[in-house]
């Protein structure tokens, strides 16, 4: 419990939601469950949902009254800007996030979250472990992020989304706007955690306190490789002019990983006139000091050769044997 604070403070939870009337309610009792001496406020932000999403939150708010806010459209104006105005309504110290087909498994993850930044001040936002879920058939992918390391800076949340929406508490007005690109993108979670960064390290707790459910058809988790690839390469071209000088090899480094693997991704699929576009975004002195060579070379030769490539590639295998998966 948090009775050393000096003054209680105030949570902000964003709940942006898009017909999730199969979800919302579990997302709803996670927050509610909350055990921290700290004021909530439960900001749900509805994008024009056809289902019964809007009903159910109106239900909570009817039950809990003056705890819960909702925002509605008659429109749809889409998952960033549906965040956006959620995000300016907030009038919390801290903003937490559960969408609205998440939801949270401990009733201490805010209060283990607000003592470790009220004790840490040059942190600027803290998370957990997550499970990602696969809807369909609840099979348990994790726990994420797949590392041990606790403690991600710029420098590291250039390589990847290492905080999972859902797990993360941050400071409110660390940034006061958004950027001009934030509405180019298919969701907000690594924009957040960079624009977060930039104000002080990240702390990711070895607590499972969170689910993800991964729907083939969400937002994310049902897209095909290539397009994660190509969504994180917008975001990094995005953000290059703000990345501080101590992480500008790591952000170059990220980029051409990403121009690599999108390379390998479409070899896979049979398209190599798309291989050969990726492979010449990656043809820069640095890709051969930060991309393994062979695997570079490889690439090459499945693009401008791909019949002797593959010539070659089965009488390696009749001597050798196959490689490992």
């Amino acid at each position: 419990m948090m009775s050393h604070l000096p003054t209680r403070r105030k949570i902000s939870v964003l709940v942006i939601t898009y017909n999730h009337e199969k979800y919302l309610k579990e997302a709803l009792e996670g927050i509610l469950s909350q055990q921290v001496e700290a004021d909530l406020e439960i900001i749900i932000s509805d994008d024009n949902s056809s289902d019964s999403t809007l009903s159910i939150a109106q239900n909570y708010q009817q039950k809990y009254p003056g705890l819960i806010t909702i925002l509605t459209s008659s429109l749809q104006s889409g998952h960033t800007h549906n965040y956006e105005r959620a995000w300016k309504q907030a009038t919390g110290d801290y903003i937490a996030h559960c969408d609205g087909d998440d939801y949270w498994t401990s009733s201490k993850k805010l209060s283990q979250q607000l003592a470790f930044l009220e004790e840490n001040l040059d942190f600027s936002a803290c998370a957990h472990k997550m499970w990602a879920i696969c809807d369909e058939d609840q099979f348990k992918h994790g726990p994420i992020p797949r590392t041990d390391q606790t403690v991600f800076t710029t420098e590291h949340l250039v390589e990847a989304c290492f905080p999972h929406n859902c797990s993360l508490l941050f400071r409110n007005r660390l940034f006061t706007i958004l950027p001009q690109y934030f509405h180019e993108l298919t969701g907000h979670d690594w924009c957040i955690d960079f624009l977060n960064s930039l104000h002080g390290p990240i702390k990711i707790f070895p607590e499972v306190m969170g689910v993800w459910r991964m729907r083939s058809n969400g937002l994310w988790g049902g897209r095909q490789s290539t397009f994660h690839l190509q969504h994180g390469i917008h975001f990094l071209n995005c953000i290059k002019d703000s990345v501080p000088p101590y992480a500008i090899k790591a952000h170059r480094r990220s980029l051409l990983t990403h121009w690599f693997r999108l390379t390998q991704e479409y070899l896979n699929l049979g398209e190599f006139k798309k291989a050969e576009q990726a492979l010449t975004q990656a043809l820069f002195i640095e890709s051969f000091l930060s991309l393994p060579l062979r695997q570079f070379v490889s690439a090459i030769a499945q693009i401008k050769s791909p019949a002797l490539y593959r010539a070659l590639k089965m009488l390696r295998n009749q001597m050798l044997g196959a490689p490992r998966a």
